[in-house]
C-alpha cells in the first residue's frame, strides 16, 4: 500500500520520478548501519515512501517552477510536512509512521519546518529520515538545478552535519554513499 501511494505521490512530478523510494532506500540503509531493529527499519522504509504525500496538496505551479519561490509558494510547500502527517495518522496502519514522515524537514538547530524541533525532540528514526531526504533530493535533477554527484552531495551535507543533520547519521550515508555494500555487510 505504501509502495503505491508513493508512485502516485513521486508521479506528481518529473523531478519527483523515484524521490520517495529513493528516500526509503537510503532511510533503509542508514538504519541498517546504525544497528537499527528490523521494525524500526521497516518503520523507516515506510516513512521514506510516504513522507511527502502532503505534497500532493501542494501545486505543481510551485513544485516544477524553475526559479525561486515566493513568499506565498515558500509557504505552501512548508506545510507539506504537516499535511503528511494529518493523511497519514487517520490511516491506523500507518499512524506509527505519521510522525517520522511529517518531521523530515525538521533539523537539529531548530530551523526546519513545520514545527520548528529541535535535536531534543527528534528520535533517531526522524533524524535518519532526514539525512535521507537530503542525501536524494541532492542526487536528483530538480528544475532549478542539475542533479549532483555523490562527492557534491557530501560536501554539501557535511557542513550541516552534527549541527543541522545528526552526525552519525550523516557518517553512515558516508559509508553508504561511498561503498553501498556496507549496509548489506552491517544486516550480517
Amino acid at each position: 500500500m505504501a509502495e503505491a501511494f508513493a508512485t502516485v505521490v513521486d508521479a506528481k512530478s518529473p523531478y519527483t520520478a523515484s524521490h520517495s523510494a529513493g528516500v526509503a532506500q537510503i532511510a533503509v540503509g542508514l538504519g541498517r548501519l546504525l544497528g537499527l531493529d528490523d521494525r524500526t527499519r521497516r518503520d523507516l522504509y515506510r516513512a521514506g515512501l510516504l513522507h511527502d504525500i502532503g505534497k500532493l496538496g501542494v501545486s505543481n505551479r510551485i513544485l516544477d517552477k524553475p526559479g525561486g519561490l515566493d513568499a506565498d509558494e515558500w509557504r505552501e510547500v512548508r506545510r507539506h510536512p504537516l499535511t503528511s502527517l494529518e493523511i497519514l495518522r487517520r490511516v491506523g496502519a500507518l499512524r506509527g509512521v505519521a510522525r517520522i514522515s511529517g518531521l523530515h524537514h525538521e533539523r537539529l538547530d531548530g530551523s526546519g519546518y513545520y514545527l520548528g524541533f529541535d535535536g531534543t525532540q527528534l528520535d533517531l528514526p526522524a533524524r535518519v529520515l532526514a539525512v535521507a531526504d537530503v542525501a536524494e533530493a541532492l542526487s536528483a535533477e530538480r528544475p532549478y538545478r542539475p542533479a549532483l554527484g555523490p562527492d557534491e552531495v557530501l560536501a554539501i551535507m557535511s557542513r550541516e552535519a552534527g549541527t543541522k543533520i545528526d552526525a552519525e547519521a550523516f557518517e553512515a550515508l558516508v559509508m553508504l554513499m561511498t561503498d553501498p555494500r556496507s549496509a548489506e555487510r552491517s544486516a550480517a
